[in-house]
Protein backbone atom coordinates (compact mmCIF):
# COMPACT_ATOMS: atom_id res chain seq x y z
CA UNK A 1 0.00 0.00 0.00
CA UNK A 2 1.59 3.50 -0.47
CA UNK A 3 2.10 6.28 1.87
CA UNK A 4 0.23 9.52 0.59
CA UNK A 5 3.96 10.98 0.87
CA UNK A 6 4.62 8.30 -1.33
CA UNK A 7 1.77 9.20 -3.51
CA UNK A 8 2.62 13.01 -3.35
CA UNK A 9 6.31 12.41 -4.68
CA UNK A 10 5.05 9.80 -7.46
CA UNK A 11 2.74 12.94 -8.53
CA UNK A 12 4.86 15.25 -8.64
CA UNK A 13 7.47 14.17 -10.12
CA UNK A 14 5.40 12.34 -13.03
CA UNK A 15 6.78 9.56 -11.76
CA UNK A 16 10.22 9.77 -11.72
CA UNK A 17 11.11 9.57 -8.30
CA UNK A 18 9.49 6.05 -7.32
CA UNK A 19 12.19 4.96 -4.24
CA UNK A 20 13.04 6.71 -0.96
CA UNK A 21 16.62 8.09 -0.23
CA UNK A 22 17.24 7.44 3.34
CA UNK A 23 13.74 5.74 3.78
CA UNK A 24 12.71 9.50 3.05
CA UNK A 25 10.41 10.71 0.55
CA UNK A 26 10.09 13.94 0.61
CA UNK A 27 14.37 14.06 0.37
CA UNK A 28 13.85 11.45 -2.45
CA UNK A 29 11.78 14.59 -4.19
CA UNK A 30 14.19 16.93 -2.89
CA UNK A 31 17.18 15.72 -4.20
CA UNK A 32 15.03 15.34 -7.84
CA UNK A 33 14.59 19.20 -7.39
CA UNK A 34 18.43 19.65 -7.08
CA UNK A 35 17.58 20.17 -3.00
CA UNK A 36 20.94 18.38 -1.06
CA UNK A 37 20.51 19.77 2.76
CA UNK A 38 17.19 19.84 4.82
CA UNK A 39 16.70 23.34 6.45
CA UNK A 40 17.11 22.93 10.38
CA UNK A 41 17.25 19.06 9.75
CA UNK A 42 13.68 19.20 7.69
CA UNK A 43 13.26 18.00 4.49
CA UNK A 44 9.61 19.39 4.32
CA UNK A 45 11.01 22.53 5.55
CA UNK A 46 13.72 22.51 2.60
CA UNK A 47 11.21 21.25 0.16
CA UNK A 48 9.16 24.50 0.87
CA UNK A 49 11.61 26.78 0.59
CA UNK A 50 12.52 25.80 -2.29
CA UNK A 51 9.12 26.57 -3.82
CA UNK A 52 9.53 30.36 -2.07
CA UNK A 53 7.27 29.29 1.33
CA UNK A 54 9.36 30.95 3.69
CA UNK A 55 6.79 30.38 6.91
CA UNK A 56 4.63 28.14 7.90
CA UNK A 57 1.54 28.84 8.02
CA UNK A 58 -0.69 28.12 11.43
CA UNK A 59 2.71 26.85 12.22
CA UNK A 60 2.91 24.11 9.98
CA UNK A 61 4.97 23.75 7.22
CA UNK A 62 2.64 21.10 5.41
CA UNK A 63 -0.75 23.41 5.17
CA UNK A 64 2.15 26.14 4.00
CA UNK A 65 2.77 23.35 0.97
CA UNK A 66 -1.07 22.79 0.66
CA UNK A 67 -1.47 26.38 0.58
CA UNK A 68 0.85 26.92 -1.74
CA UNK A 69 -0.77 24.44 -4.31
CA UNK A 70 -4.19 26.26 -3.54
CA UNK A 71 -5.34 23.73 -1.49
CA UNK A 72 -7.60 25.35 1.79
CA UNK A 73 -9.27 22.22 3.10
CA UNK A 74 -7.49 18.66 4.33
CA UNK A 75 -9.11 15.77 2.79
CA UNK A 76 -9.63 12.59 4.80
CA UNK A 77 -9.07 14.75 8.12
CA UNK A 78 -5.02 15.14 6.65
CA UNK A 79 -3.47 17.62 4.80
CA UNK A 80 -0.89 15.15 3.23
CA UNK A 81 -3.86 13.11 1.56
CA UNK A 82 -4.73 16.38 -0.49
CA UNK A 83 -1.37 16.84 -1.31
CA UNK A 84 -1.45 13.61 -2.62
CA UNK A 85 -4.38 14.63 -5.06
CA UNK A 86 -2.99 18.09 -5.95
CA UNK A 87 -1.49 18.13 -9.50
CA UNK A 88 2.03 19.33 -10.25
CA UNK A 89 2.38 23.23 -10.30
CA UNK A 90 3.46 24.40 -13.85
CA UNK A 91 7.40 25.24 -13.35
CA UNK A 92 9.08 27.71 -15.34
CA UNK A 93 12.74 26.62 -15.63
CA UNK A 94 15.65 29.63 -17.25
CA UNK A 95 18.98 28.87 -18.18
CA UNK A 96 20.85 31.37 -15.50
CA UNK A 97 24.07 32.09 -17.28
CA UNK A 98 25.33 33.32 -13.97
CA UNK A 99 25.39 30.27 -11.84
CA UNK A 100 25.57 27.96 -15.16
CA UNK A 101 22.27 25.81 -13.96
CA UNK A 102 18.64 25.93 -14.27
CA UNK A 103 16.55 28.07 -12.44
CA UNK A 104 13.15 28.83 -11.61
CA UNK A 105 11.86 32.14 -13.61
CA UNK A 106 10.96 34.00 -10.31
CA UNK A 107 14.40 33.81 -8.61
CA UNK A 108 15.86 35.45 -12.65
CA UNK A 109 13.83 38.69 -13.32
CA UNK A 110 15.43 40.88 -11.01
CA UNK A 111 18.18 42.06 -13.56
CA UNK A 112 20.02 45.12 -13.13
CA UNK A 113 20.47 46.77 -16.24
Amino acid sequence: MQSVQQTYVFNQTKGAVTETVNGNWLQAYCLFLGVTQPVNSSWLQALCIHFGITAPLYGSWTIALANYYGITQPVNYTWWFALSQAPPPITELVWNTTDQDWNLTEEIWNLTA
